[in-house]
């Protein structure tokens, strides 16, 4: 998480505080943390997923068993004030 933005560590903070939608990510998720920076820009695996970076971070990109993407969630929707909304993010 070094390296990470606020908002990436908020949300992570976020699901890890909240043992209900931790244990419902686990169970009904593979969650794969892809990393964007400078020395490493991941290209080829955001241009598999869309581009999902135009949204900014964290963005979310949720993907069927085969792997192909179903949707794109943009983080924005899911916060609150400083931090994130509970329900929304349900």
């Amino acid at each position: 998480m070094v390296n990470w933005c606020s908002w990436c560590v908020k949300f992570h903070r976020f699901v890890d505080a909240d043992s209900e939608i931790k244990t419902f990510v686990e169970e009904n998720f593979e969650v794969v943390r892809v990393n964007y920076d400078p020395k490493n820009k991941n290209k080829e695996v955001l241009a598999e997923l869309e581009f999902p970076q135009r949204f900014g971070f964290p963005v979310f990109v949720i993907l069927d068993r085969e792997g192909n993407r179903i949707h794109t969630q943009n983080s924005a929707f899911l916060e609150k004030d400083d931090g994130y909304d509970r329900n929304k993010v349900f």
